[in-house]
């Protein structure tokens, strides 16, 4: 698999990486274990991140809009696997030192470390302290890292890694529940013993950026292209959301399907030009710096660009700076950082970033792991000093309206990922300017928050379709 398949498998699949620094682990007098880890320079120049300012975060135990999910206690003795007097050791799962492409998932680690910090200095989760265990697949070992945490883990918080696919009868067999907002297949999304904070599931699809393109743009959409790297594990979702934006109004005339690796935009570029194409989804899942300069170079001048939610990253607006561009529009589920000071909870990161991992970047790639760890603490605290993985999965599954302090889209009705969960009806476009990034809220139509929500912005694939993804 190339580095552009990595690349496109997070979230167009998920994030684009960040660089960052190892957490330290020894803060303000407060111990946070981390075991087999090892740090490793990923991707510098690409990332979306910003550099940390802020106060110090109360070390009370409260955070806002989830409550008090850290504080002293008893803790105990206790017989589940991973809870001890006064610890709890969790799993973080990631592909941090792969060689293809280093440093993969090492944010979910970063914010893991972070995280247990600031709560242990509240006093943990009812009196024991949350040590991490970074599981560390490098791509072709998530079998593997998945035992390993069988032997001596509570449970799986906020990590993932790309071929999670073997990962779930290894992980169900020995009782070991996650919870992640990362799991790039459909047997991982679907999975027992888990709970995903997105609420996602292979055969639906939130994508109601499409319908709020058509509604601005209602000429363009009539000539759309999508596209996407020949590998499998990349073309399955931009298909889906080549489904999604059918059934939004749009009609594509071109799905372009590239090889490995390019090393030339142009005869895409001029392709779909010479087609007449309006409304572009790039076929490129890498920085999207060579495309637009391809585009630039060609003279190409579509009507709009609309960018999956790693695309919302410094690289973005370093790559169309100085370049003559249509509109470039970014979808997110996250809740902007240029908006952080509207959300308490999203401010609330970036102080424990700022304080637990002094020099680290924050994006939102910390968001969605902070969505797992707050749901994970929360339904944890919930269930007092009697801890067992049924307890907290129970917890997770019954939030109302969860959206981690409004960290991340509202999800009405969380539960088991092999329950058929519906994901979120809520969504948000941003445009990147070489200015940065701007809350695109004329063409969003926010009806909750900054959100757009809608049952139709949930698209369920038809049987014929998921049986043509094979």
């Amino acid at each position: 698999m190339g580095v552009g398949a990595l690349m496109g498998l997070r979230r167009r699949l998920l994030p684009l990486l960040v660089p960052v620094a190892v957490a330290t682990t020894l803060l303000a007098g407060t111990c946070v274990l981390e075991t087999n880890a090892s740090a490793t320079a990923a991707l510098a120049g690409t990332s979306g991140s910003r550099t940390l300012a802020g106060s110090v975060p109360a070390t009370n135990g409260e955070w806002p809009g989830v409550g008090k999910i850290c504080e002293p206690g008893a803790g105990g003795a206790s017989s589940v696997r991973g809870v001890g007097p006064k610890t709890i050791g969790i799993a973080v799962f990631n592909d941090e030192s792969n060689t293809v492409l280093p440093g993969l998932e090492r944010e979910f680690v970063q914010f893991a470390d972070a995280f247990a910090a600031w709560c242990n200095a509240s006093g943990g989760i009812n009196g024991r302290h949350i040590v991490i265990d970074s599981r560390d697949a490098a791509l072709f070992n998530s079998a593997q890292v998945t035992n390993e945490a069988c032997q001596s883990d509570f449970m799986a918080v906020g990590g993932g890694m790309v071929f999670d696919a073997p990962t779930v009868p290894v992980r169900v067999s020995c009782g070991l529940g996650q919870i992640t907002g990362y799991t790039p297949s459909d047997a991982g999304s679907s999975a027992a013993l888990q709970v995903n904070p997105s609420n996602t599931n292979p055969k639906y699809v939130t994508a109601g950026w499409f319908a709020a393109l058509a509604k601005k743009y209602p000429e363009a959409v009539q000539k759309a292209a999508l596209g996407a790297e020949n590998n499998p594990n990349v073309l399955e979702p931009e298909h889906k959301y080549e489904y999604a934006a059918e059934a939004q109004g749009w009609k594509v005339e071109d799905f372009q399907i590239i090889p490995l690796s390019v090393t030339d935009w142009t005869p895409y570029i001029q392709d779909l030009q010479s087609k007449g194409i309006e409304a572009v989804w790039p076929s490129d899942a890498g920085t999207i710096t060579s495309y637009v300069q391809a585009m630039a170079t060609a003279g190409y001048d579509p009507a709009f660009l609309i960018l999956g939610v790693q695309f919302y990253a410094q690289s973005t607006i370093q790559a169309i700076a100085g370049l003559h561009l249509p509109p470039v529009y970014v979808e997110t589920s996250w809740w902007p950082f240029e908006l952080a000071s509207q959300n308490p909870s999203t401010e609330q990161l970036v102080q424990v970033m700022h304080t637990y991992a002094k020099g680290d970047t924050v994006d939102f790639d910390d968001e969605e792991a902070a969505e797992s760890w707050l749901l994970w603490a929360k339904a944890a605290s919930d269930c007092g000093s009697d801890l067992t993985v049924s307890c907290v999965l129970d917890g997770a599954a019954s939030q109302p309206n969860w959206s981690a302090g409004g960290i991340e889209a509202p999800v009405t009705h969380l539960t088991m990922s092999d329950e058929n969960p519906v994901p979120s009806p809520c969504f948000a476009l941003l445009q990147a300017t070489p200015h940065g990034f701007v809350y695109a809220k004329s063409i969003t139509r926010p009806t909750q928050s900054i959100w757009n929500c809608n049952p139709k912005n949930v698209i369920e694939l038809t049987p014929q379709q998921i049986a043509s993804l094979g």
